[in-house]
């Protein structure tokens, strides 16, 4: 099978004026099309949204008439947590069926800020972390020195810590035992700004699938 290829510099000037405006017109075809399709995807993306918003807008409201139930039957039970494991401040609250086949925990999804004297408690970490190399360069050391780091690493959006990191770094408080390090533990724990917004609901259950027991979890949020 052969092919050809055109070369223009063969053409006469009306040979090429006639090409260059078939060029033209191609281009402003495909410009055409394109401008369609995307006007068609946007009427497309309309009818799906008017076709379910008002149904999700009345799941929604249904969500939250369950979760502000739920909220409201266990206030009695917190009660009686309260009296007989102590009034401590919690987030979230868990009940579990005692053979483990059902579970549902209902609590408030929290945003953790920082006051500004968490930099106190990250430089104290960081010299405890330095002290322990006493300049002998191990290996070992400079690794957990870069893991610690990377722990206390800054968001770079927030500029804030990470609070998920430092439950993590808190994890080897036992096992350094060591006041500065506890202290700048301390002084970064006592820096958050805890805030209670949206409610919540999550569990699972434990049901049969063709003689088979499959974990169903759920969460919803309001």
């Amino acid at each position: 099978m052969s092919t050809s290829t055109l070369d223009i510099t063969q053409l006469s000037a009306a040979d090429k004026e006639a090409l260059m405006k078939q060029l033209a017109n191609a281009q402003k075809a495909e410009k055409e099309r394109v401008k369609n399709d995307r006007k068609a995807y946007k009427e497309l993306s309309s009818e799906f949204v008017t076709r379910n918003i008002d149904k999700l807008i009345h799941h929604n409201d249904i969500t939250a008439i369950l979760i502000e139930t739920l909220f409201k039957d266990f206030e009695p039970i917190k009660a009686i947590k309260e009296q007989v494991y102590g009034n401590e401040a919690q987030d979230s609250h868990t009940s579990t069926l005692p053979d483990g086949s059902a579970s549902i925990t209902i609590g408030h999804n929290v945003t953790i800020k920082f006051d500004g004297t968490e930099a106190a408690g990250v430089t104290k970490i960081k010299e405890f972390i330095k002290s322990l190399s006493d300049g002998n360069n191990d290996q070992n050391t400079l690794k957990l020195a870069k893991a610690v780091d990377t722990f206390l690493k800054p968001n770079a959006k927030t500029g804030m810590l990470n609070p998920s990191k430092i439950i993590e770094l808190s994890k080897l408080k036992d096992e350094f035992n060591d006041d500065r390090f506890d202290d700048g533990l301390d002084i970064i724990f006592n820096a958050q700004i805890r805030t209670q917004n949206s409610m919540y609901v999550s569990g699972w259950k434990f049901i049969d699938v063709d003689g088979v027991p499959k974990k169903l979890t759920f969460r919803f949020s309001v």
